[in-house]
């Protein structure tokens, strides 16, 4: 960890080599009152050492980061320097006046054990001073206020873009300082940037998950760094971070550690900064208006006793604590207190100054409420997408076999989405989050071929159903084609029906012969699943799609005889494979939405891998252009 006595001398160091730049202003931002919002930089840069923020290599390299301003708590560690570091308005506000009260309440008791004049004098001035001291900053800030909005209204309206620049600092990590006299060092500087910022979203972004009762698989970080200019103390780091912003906004897609550098006129993967809602500023407004009335109070009621108690007439005057408390209290509305009229000018100057406080805390009051309900707006807006996308969003579970198939699917599937596939691994099983395609999350599985080994298709598609509930089960991927004379290979086969082989009863016949009589289910795919399949096709010039009977059972058929006995059998048959009534038998049970779509990559014998390859990338190009085209939708509850 950074010591102080390095800190401030970082500081130094900054100052030297300042040469006209504006470094330390854009550490130390202007607050929406009259002090600076920041802290000197000896203690923002330790501060910043002990939260992880100050990539340091020495007293002559460094660069200090800030995060994103609506996300500073997950950010920043409770204790006395985050309340000095980013409260340093609040302590110039209220520590001078505490300050001076606290020794007025000690000299003042003093005094009175004491009994001497002198001390409590010196109470009287402590007190006062803090007075004038908490009403000179709350006038100037009025007076600042009303000079921002004389200047609001004399501007040029504010662009949605120049909106957004001025406030990136709130929703996207910055860079406000990099200090690198030698400029062949700041690249290399600059890269530790990155990586340390890039360390510092993974560890947020596993609390996060961690704290929702997740773990984050594995986290693409696409943020972009932006990159204060004038924080730049030479013009050698100056450089470097243009020359990494200008390839960030060239597309140059090599960027480090997936930190993108941009400047604050850039625009790239910026995202819309929130309205903040805070009533930080109408509570810290009104504990200093309370302040206020109270030393007033303290201050003016001995004065008011002495004006009045001479002529006995004290029943009218502020001369008790409750009384002047109760007339400055008034006095924030121009109001008097019925039956209370001060009898020094001291009081009634401090009663007229009150009026202008309340007025101020009229405009405070009403830039809070309207914030606040923008910020309430915004929050439900935000909760109505989440949960529409919750409930909107539906699951579709591809299933294959081999990984051939597996490949084609991700390749399609990374056409469309633009990401890479994350594992999830369940109890047995591993499913690919593939992304969202038009409002359904794709999950892709493997399991064993055929229906009978404990990682076929029957147990791998239930074990995924109750894992995973997904609201759409495909079985996609190659099949053997039973229609040589109308079919080519490398097309696509969507399931009308189903017919398990497997099922039978087998008889004597006459002769000695046997008999087989099929009795596995004839059953029809999800209503949704064949309308959307039926509703789609590959691109033009490719390979045909046809519907029909496709038959399942578990045999690897490599068979010219068994194949024409097959196709005999069944005579409308187009198709057989071998997980399709396992995976119809587990969606059934389930009550899931099922389909079979394979491509043709034999006739039942001799088939090759470059016909296999070509099949499984039909099938996966088919069912990519079925989720491209939409309709996914969750479908209504069951019984």
């Amino acid at each position: 960890m950074l010591s102080f006595t390095a800190a401030r001398e970082a500081a130094r160091q900054v100052r030297r080599a300042e040469r006209g730049r504006d470094a330390i202003r854009t550490v130390r931002p202007r607050g929406v009152g009259v002090f600076r919002a920041r802290a000197p930089l000896a203690v923002v840069l330790y501060a910043a050492s002990r939260e992880g923020r100050l990539v340091w290599q020495g007293p002559d390299r460094f660069a200090l980061l800030e995060p994103p301003q609506d996300d500073m708590r997950g950010h920043r560690p409770r204790g006395w320097l985050r309340a000095i570091d980013r409260q340093w308005e609040f302590v110039l506000f209220f520590g001078p006046p505490a300050v001076a009260m606290l020794l007025g309440l000690i000299v003042g008791l003093a005094g009175l054990y004491v009994s001497s004049g002198v001390l409590l004098l010196a109470a009287m001035v402590l007190l006062l001073a803090a007075m004038l001291y908490v009403t000179a900053v709350m006038t100037l800030g009025l007076g600042v206020l009303l000079l921002g909005g004389l200047r609001w209204l004399a501007a040029r309206p504010v662009s949605e873009g120049d909106s957004m620049k001025a406030g990136v600092r709130f929703v996207h990590w910055t860079m406000p300082l990099c200090h690198c006299p030698d400029d062949a060092r700041a690249p290399a500087l600059l890269a530790t940037v990155a990586e340390r910022v890039r360390r510092l979203m993974e560890n947020k972004i596993d609390r996060s998950a961690e704290s929702l009762g997740g773990v984050a698989a594995r986290v693409q970080i696409v943020e972009p760094l932006v990159c204060v200019l004038s924080g730049a103390t030479t013009a050698g780091a100056e450089a470097a971070i243009m020359a990494m912003s200008t390839s960030a906004s060239s597309g140059v897609s090599d960027h480090h550690a997936g930190i993108t550098f941009l400047t604050a006129g850039a625009s790239a993967r910026l995202r819309r900064p929130k309205l903040a809602e805070s009533g930080g500023a109408l509570l810290l407004y009104t504990v200093g208006v309370a302040m206020i009335v109270v030393v007033e109070a303290l201050g003016t009621y001995p004065e008011e006793l002495e004006a009045c108690r001479p002529r006995g007439d004290c029943a009218g005057r502020p001369a008790t604590f409750g009384t002047a408390l109760l007339w400055f209290g008034y006095r924030l509305a121009f109001q008097n207190p019925p039956g209370i009229f001060p009898a020094t000018a001291q009081s009634w100057a401090f009663g007229w100054a009150n009026g202008l406080l309340g007025l101020m805390f009229v405009l405070v009051a009403g830039v809070t409420m309207w914030r606040a309900g923008a910020a309430r707006k915004e929050r439900r807006t935000d909760f109505e997408k989440d949960i529409d996308a919750v409930l909107s969003t539906s699951t579709v579970l591809l299933l294959v076999v081999t990984p051939v198939e597996r490949d084609a699917v991700i390749r399609a599937a990374r056409e469309l989405t633009g990401t890479e596939p994350i594992r999830r691994h369940l109890d047995h099983h591993t499913a690919l989050d593939l992304g969202v395609v038009r409002g359904a999350r794709v999950l892709l599985a493997r399991s064993r071929p055929g229906v009978l080994e404990p990682g076929a298709a029957t147990l791998t598609a239930q074990s995924l159903i109750d894992q995973l509930n997904p609201d759409y089960l495909l079985l996609t991927g190659t099949c053997s084609g039973l229609r040589e004379d109308r079919h080519r290979l490398g097309d696509v086969l969507i399931c009308t029906q189903l017919r398990a082989m497997d099922h039978k009863k087998v008889i004597d016949y006459q002769w000695g012969q046997a008999a087989e009589i099929p009795r596995g289910d004839r059953v029809s795919p999800s209503v949704t699943l064949l309308n959307r399949c039926e509703s789609a096709r590959l691109e033009p010039g490719v390979p045909g799609v046809h519907s029909g009977l496709i038959l399942s059972g578990n045999t690897h058929l490599d068979s010219a005889a068994l194949r024409d006995r097959m196709a005999a059998a069944e005579p409308d048959a187009i198709g057989v494979e071998m997980e399709g009534a396992g995976v119809y038998a587990a969606a059934a049970k389930g009550k899931v939405d099922w389909i079979v779509v394979k491509a043709i990559s034999d006739w039942g014998t001799g088939r090759t891998e470059e016909n296999h390859a070509l099949a499984a990338r039909n099938a996966a190009e088919f069912v990519a252009d079925v989720l491209a085209g939409g309709g996914l939708d969750r479908p209504p509850l069951r019984a």
